[in-house]
């Protein structure tokens, strides 16, 4: 690491505990492994222009491929394709495996001291980290938004500030182990809190404050049993190097006792049909050529290289969702998971005040009496189904998170989207189907970190196309196949024949054996 990085990291990371555990712990490299535990994974591979190690935010891409860094690949590079290898898939993709780059260490806008990171939009002293825009102080984290400072083995989180391993988060401060996080700060080990401050080990609580366990205490009680434990934790961390994440305290074993709860749910009328009816518009729109199967038919497809949910049954019986591959949620007990409604009436129901003892103490208390959730749900929401994450959502099906987005199905993080299907990490797009870590882009299929493109298909680090096919590391171009430049007639032609061989394989399939993250192979 960049001596000058390390040291600001050092001070940043010294910051950071002091203001979460009163003082400084020692070399933020001892504990790498513990905060990059729940990090989204990265791949690693070497540039096949100087050698150097590139970074890339997924683990998608064929290892066979060519990578390089970005600042080392030249844009809008002539792949002189003739007209003979366009036309045909296979030699398209046998002429593209010998030339097309994958970028890695994608920094973009004004950065300072960006190290192992791929990404990253105007910020400052980031190190093995993804996902990462105008945020400064951040180490192994991932999709790290809007003017987060001092974050640390942290994800998935907007406007955070002094926060540890917390996943799931928007608008929080001093925040240690907690997640599903919104409006709040001074939290430790809490789960799904919303607009709260000076809590710990609580979950289901909304607008509260000065509660331990769920138990509401006088603010100088609470100040007290909080010094105890806090320093507790540091005094762990600092031997150990390690704390346990919160819902490794419920250890698998069932709950102590199911308390008793009368949840309320919203009324949502549930019809998947509006979603399908979008799916097959913007599949023709796409393709050219209506589907041949329902939406279900294509998930296997749609949600191939997206965050795969699946229905469950709570304890109470009633249903919910989760995510079987994504951070924390893969690991949460089956005995513990609750809906969010279910998990609201629950988090009325407080420890006894012996429990707060001591921290050993409080983790027996938690291991019997944790529940969790996959599940937020916020603002105006209707025909949401299957969706665990929604916030001003309208006709989902199996995503994941929606967050202002209407009619969306099997995509992993979809931010003020419209008529989108799988892929992930999309914003500011409609009409998209299997597209990830872009955004502004309209009537696109298979695209990878590409902005401001549309009618385009199979097209890699990208900006500012129009109707261009299979572009690698392209800005401002139209009428492209394979980066090579085409008259509109010719392009017509060409795109008309390989959406052709798309749509028969899709109707033969239900899905496609290439994807953006494939046709850089070798063959």
């Amino acid at each position: 690491m960049d001596a000058v990085l390390e040291r600001q990291l050092q001070k940043g990371w010294d910051s950071a505990c002091k203001v979460l555990f009163g003082q400084e712990m020692g070399a933020l490299s001892d504990y790498s492994g513990y905060l990059s535990e729940w990090n989204m994974k990265s791949a690693r591979a070497k540039s096949s222009i100087s050698g150097k190690e590139v970074t890339l935010v997924s683990t998608d891409y064929p290892k066979s491929a060519r990578f390089a860094s970005a600042d080392e690949i030249r844009l809008n590079k002539d792949y002189a394709l003739s007209i003979n290898q366009i036309k045909d898939l296979d030699s398209l993709l046998s002429a593209l495996s010998d030339k097309c780059e994958y970028a890695g260490n994608k920094h973009l806008g004004n950065n300072m001291l960006v190290e192992s990171s791929d990404v990253v939009t105007d910020s400052q002293y980031v190190f093995g980290s993804t996902n990462v825009e105008k945020s400064a102080c951040v180490y192994e984290s991932f999709m790290i938004r809007k003017d987060t400072k001092y974050a640390f083995g942290s994800g998935w989180l907007a406007k955070g500030e002094f926060v540890l391993r917390c996943i799931g988060a928007h608008t929080i401060k001093r925040c240690f182990e907690s997640h599903y996080a919104v409006k709040s700060s001074d939290l430790y080990y809490c789960h799904s809190v919303v607009g709260c401050h000076d809590m710990m080990f609580s979950f289901g609580q909304r607008s509260a404050s000065y509660k331990i366990g769920n138990l509401a205490l006088p603010k100088d009680k609470y100040k007290e049993i909080k010094a105890k434990l806090v320093s507790e934790m540091a005094e762990r961390l600092q031997k150990d190097k390690t704390l346990p994440l919160l819902f490794e305290l419920a250890d698998g074993a069932p709950a102590a006792t199911l308390p008793k709860i009368s949840p309320i749910e919203p009324k949502d009328e549930k019809n998947v049909g509006t979603v399908r009816k979008g799916f097959a518009s913007t599949y023709g729109i796409i393709l050219r050529r209506a589907p041949q199967h329902a939406l279900e038919d294509y998930g296997g497809w749609l949600s191939d290289k997206s965050i795969s949910v699946e229905p469950c049954t709570t304890q109470y019986g009633r249903k919910t969702t989760r995510a079987k591959d994504f951070t924390w949620m893969r690991i949460i007990p089956k005995q513990r998971l609750v809906s969010i409604f279910e998990l609201l009436e629950i988090g009325k129901h407080p420890m006894p005040e012996k429990a707060a003892r001591s921290l050993e103490s409080m983790f027996s208390h938690m291991k019997g009496n944790l529940f969790a959730t996959c599940e937020f749900y916020d603002g105006e929401n209707s025909n949401v189904n299957e969706t665990p994450c929604t916030y001003g959502a309208v006709g989902t099906y199996r995503a994941f998170d929606a967050t202002d987005a209407e009619n969306v199905a099997y995509t992993s993080i979809a931010l003020n989207t419209k008529f989108v299907y799988g892929g992930n990490w999309l914003l500011e797009s409609e009409f998209c189907i299997n597209c990830s870590y872009s955004n502004h882009l309209t009537r696109c299929l298979e695209m990878d970190f590409c902005t401001k493109c549309s009618d385009s298909y199979f097209c890699h680090n990208c900006e500012g196309l129009s109707d261009c096919m299979f572009c690698f590391n392209m800005k401002g171009a139209r009428y492209c196949i394979g980066n090579t430049q085409l008259t509109r007639e010719e392009y017509m032609l060409a795109r008309d024949a390989l959406l052709k061989k798309m749509a028969d394989e899709l109707d033969a399939t239900r899905g496609l054996k290439m994807s953006i993250y494939s046709i850089g192979a070798k063959r």
